[in-house]
């Protein structure tokens, strides 16, 4: 080991604010607004976390073909040449372009890599590494992919009592494919208060500006979620959610939380356990609105089973799939109840079983 390399790396992959906070947009941390994650797009950022410009090049969606870009800055005070070398990961063919680089002193480059699925088995994730290598420096990134049978839309939207929506599906594999119908379920409603919390700061088991709901969740169930909204409090209030899970309802592990600059707050657990879960509302600041400080709000909560056809919606798609393929998968509706929001979930089945999920949000 020789620390004093790193005072002389040769090239640095330089990022900006901008870029770390769309790739926290880009993996739902709830560090970032949403208004955030919204100006960064109309900029033109990415928030793909493959796109972050760190040395690691990570491909967690891989269906066939994906180019990623990456820059890197010479911070040596000559210029340096450099040249591409690949361990391939197993089963992915990875172009480089171009595969040689000179940067001059203080001098930005960009370079592309394209990653190939060609064979091996899915849904798992493969290593390899691409290097840099001049006369007195070696640059590497390691190379992690994970070439997947199914990328699908993770949540569809859409609004009315009866409708349709269709959204495209890609494909890694050749065979049969079946889109299972979960759902639609209208909303566990909990109406609470939550005094403000002066010191601003959560702890687990208090009372100090924390309201708690306990919920039982049965076996069987594919996707829970819980969702606050700042219409459904009393005023101009920035309340804020964390989700515990207490399989045996004594001992209890954090599962999941949403700390929104406002109170639109939402958690969502895929294939949650059977057991009972505590969400906190926690009053981060509130106005003084009818009995302030302090809110009164509404937490509602949706779950779906793995088997739940309530019979309000289908889904209809392809019955057999190539690799490298777009189809569309089209899911129909109808007797939605007004003033509510319904949530339910289309299942993308392989002959290995159930692969994803696409969560289903109907307003009406």
């Amino acid at each position: 080991i020789d620390p004093n390399k790193a005072n002389d790396p040769g090239l640095v992959y330089d990022i900006s604010n901008d870029e770390y906070d769309a790739f926290s947009c880009g993996v739902g941390s709830p560090d970032v607004t949403q208004a955030r994650c919204d100006e960064l797009v109309v900029n033109g950022f990415s928030l793909e976390p493959a796109d972050l410009n760190q040395p690691s090049i990570s491909v967690s969606r891989l269906t066939s073909t994906r180019t990623v870009t990456r820059r890197v800055t010479n911070v040596t005070d000559t210029a340096e040449t450099y040249s591409a070398e690949i361990v391939l990961p197993s089963g992915i063919g990875v172009q480089v372009s171009p595969s040689s680089l000179t940067v001059g002193a203080g001098q930005t480059a960009e370079y592309d890599v394209t990653l190939t699925y060609l064979s091996g088995p899915l849904d798992i994730y493969r290593f390899g590494s691409l290097t840099w290598v001049s006369e007195d420096h070696a640059v590497r990134s390691v190379l992690s992919v994970q070439p997947l049978s199914i990328s699908a839309p993770g949540e569809v939207f859409s609004f009315g009592g009866s409708g349709s929506v269709t959204f495209p599906v890609d494909f890694g594999y050749t065979g049969s494919y079946s889109p299972g119908v979960h759902g639609l379920q209208l909303p566990l409603v909990l109406d609470g208060f939550v005094d403000e919390d002066p010191n601003k700061s959560f702890s687990f088991r208090t009372t100090n500006g924390v309201t708690a709901h306990l919920i039982d969740v049965p076996a069987g169930q594919a996707f829970l979620r819980f969702a606050t909204f700042d219409e459904l409090t009393d005023g101009d209030d920035d309340l804020d959610m964390f989700v515990y899970y207490c399989p045996d309802g004594i001992n209890c592990s954090k599962i999941g939380q949403s700390g929104e600059a406002t109170s639109r707050e939402q958690v969502d657990i895929l294939l949650p356990g059977e057991g009972t879960y505590v969400v906190f509302i926690h009053g981060f600041e509130t106005d003084n609105v009818a009995g302030g400080p302090g809110s009164f709000y509404t937490l509602l909560g949706w779950s779906f089973g793995l088997q739940d056809d309530q019979g309000n919606m289908t889904a209809t798609g392809p019955t057999f799939v190539t690799a490298g393929t777009t189809q569309d998968v089209t899911v129909d509706w109808s007797g939605l109840a007004p003033d509510t929001i319904y949530l339910g979930g289309i299942s993308h089945n392989t002959p290995e079983g159930l692969v994803s999920i696409t969560v289903i949000n109907i307003g009406n």
